[in-house]
């Protein structure tokens, strides 16, 4: 059990003293594979009513496919996004609260709890926690960028606990994406606009935003919750929200370049395939909430239906280096890999506890048994990285194959 302090750190206003107190707790942390008798269980809170109190793995989630759950861990409070670190040895998970907990990819406990004064003070929900991508140019920080409600971008060096820099803008926040290259990143929001910042200087470079010119549709007119880079291009981007309405932007300009109809965003359902010459679209509508797009002529390429199952979708992804789509949302609480060639669902996770909010990929497992050459392997799930998830108060592990 971690360290609790007796006083408060800091000068705070009496009106803030309630909020600063508000507890947190891990209920319940299940670990596949684990003897009954050693079931993990991490308590992180001051309440003796649930210190000592341990709920077993509920079982009213739906499995189709090769699904093998690596990990559960049950929380007391609506999580609303997740990241894996750097390393891929933790999962960095965005509450309600505008705390976040770092968990340990091998045994589920909580590593890391990182939360300032202005967090305590006025809290606000994470909506998103990125890293900058590793390559040889960028080598491995340490480091977490999130974004708040509130306002607030805060990076944070997370294996000391400390938030190296805030930046505050007078809006909503609702998400955060970094530059596939440059350590640049974008921050969209509740104004219909998005803002470029550079990291390293910690400056804003640019806003994107609509001329808002009669008769012309060169920007959005609503909140924005999904951003996406073009991986071909060191300048473009697309972004799509609530106006129904992908936008297509060149950072060198600041309205944008054309736009797509007929797609309602409420989450990180955008994304590229690697050519970056289809776009894939998860919207959160009953219709049509899963399309692929011409990136040069805004063309739709096809509408797949992989089910049955009505879904209104928050999250989506391609699967890297695969044929395969894995996306979630909510009414049936649905988490689907998607065969886009066959258009058929691989594998589901359905009756989840809450609205698949968002999910990140982990580690690709990697089979030492050799494939005969005379074997024509049709199924890629072999090849889906480990998946993160999270729905309600829950954060679920899970790879497939």
């Amino acid at each position: 059990m971690e360290p609790k302090r007796t006083a408060l750190a800091g000068p705070m206003a009496p009106t803030s003293i309630k909020t600063a107190r508000k507890s947190f707790a891990v209920t319940n942390t299940y670990i596949r594979n684990a003897p009954p008798t050693k079931e993990i269980v991490s308590v992180h809170t001051s309440m003796p009513q649930v210190e000592h109190r341990s709920f077993p793995l509920e079982q009213n989630q739906v499995y189709q496919g090769q699904v093998n759950v690596l990990s559960v861990i049950d929380t007391n409070k609506e999580i609303m996004c997740c990241k894996y670190t750097e390393d891929v040895n933790e999962i960095a998970t965005g509450f309600t609260d505008g705390t976040i907990r770092l968990f340990s990819c091998n045994d589920g406990t909580c590593t890391h709890l990182l939360v300032d004064d202005e967090c305590r003070s006025y809290p606000g929900p994470v909506t998103a926690i990125k890293h900058r991508p590793v390559s040889k140019a960028h080598p491995i920080t340490n480091t977490l960028l999130s974004s708040y409600v509130n306002g607030c971008i805060k990076c944070w060096k997370y294996k000391y606990d400390q938030c190296l820099y805030t930046i505050r803008e007078k809006r909503q926040i609702l998400g955060l994406n970094y530059h596939p290259r440059f350590s640049k990143f974008i921050t969209y929001g509740d104004d219909s606009k998005l803002n470029m910042y550079d990291e390293e200087a910690q400056t804003q470079e640019r806003a994107f935003y609509s001329s808002q010119r009669k008769n012309i549709m060169d920007g959005h007119t609503s909140r924005i919750f999904a951003c996406a880079f073009n991986p071909k291009s060191h300048h473009e981007l697309i972004s799509g929200g609530w106006d129904n309405t992908v936008m297509f932007w060149d950072d060198r300009q600041p309205y944008a370049t054309r736009y797509l109809f007929g797609v309602h965003m409420c989450g990180e359902g955008l994304d590229f395939d690697k050519p970056g010459k289809t776009i894939l679209t998860c919207s959160w509508q009953e219709n049509d909430c899963i399309q692929l797009w011409d990136y040069g002529s805004c063309k739709l390429i096809e509408t797949i239906k992989p089910d049955n199952q009505q879904s209104k979708l928050y999250c989506g992804k391609l699967v890297p280096e695969t044929n395969l789509i894995l996306c979630g949302g909510s009414d049936s609480n649905i988490l689907r890999l998607i065969d886009a060639n066959m258009k058929i669902t691989e594998c589901s996770i359905r009756n989840n506890p809450g609205g698949i909010y968002a999910f990140d990929f982990g580690v690709i497992r990697r089979k030492n048994t050799k494939i005969p050459d005379t074997y024509k392997n049709i199924s890629e799930i072999q090849n889906v990285p480990r998946v993160s998830f999270v729905t309600g108060k829950r954060l679920q592990c899970v790879d497939f194959g």
